[in-house]
């Protein structure tokens, strides 16, 4: 099986193996922050919003750079800070990135920490065959 690899952040401060990687008829995209791609070392935005339609701005860009688009994610896992915190704020924000009916499978991991000190952070496999 074939594999291709496209780095998508050139940031030091975010997690090593940072990428997509293509697969057979998978993509996987892993460890998206909330980084402006276009200038990584622009601060984050402070709210558990906004830093989430950030990832998925990023997302969407990784995604039609190979010819993909949001509606072949077959699975999220979230990586969140701070539940008791942000996780209905989160929540809201979410069910907006995908059709209710087409929504992905999602896993919800709260963690401690994060990259840059992310509130968010996502990881996604994509059906792209």
């Amino acid at each position: 099986m074939s594999r291709k690899y496209v780095p998508h952040v050139a940031d030091a401060a975010a997690p090593v193996g940072s990428a997509l990687v293509m697969a057979a008829a998978w993509a996987f995209v892993n460890g998206v922050l909330p980084v402006d791609l276009v200038q990584p070392s622009k601060a984050l935005a402070e709210s558990v919003e906004e830093q989430s339609r950030q990832i998925m701005r990023n997302l969407d860009s990784l995604l039609a750079a190979q010819g993909l688009a949001r509606t072949q994610v077959v699975a999220v896992t979230v990586h969140l800070r701070q539940m008791n915190r942000f996780g209905a704020r989160f929540e809201k924000v979410y069910a907006g990135f995908f059709e209710a009916e087409k929504a992905p499978t999602r896993s919800l991991v709260g963690v401690t920490e994060l990259p840059r000190e992310a509130l968010v952070a996502m990881d996604f496999v994509v059906h792209a065959g």
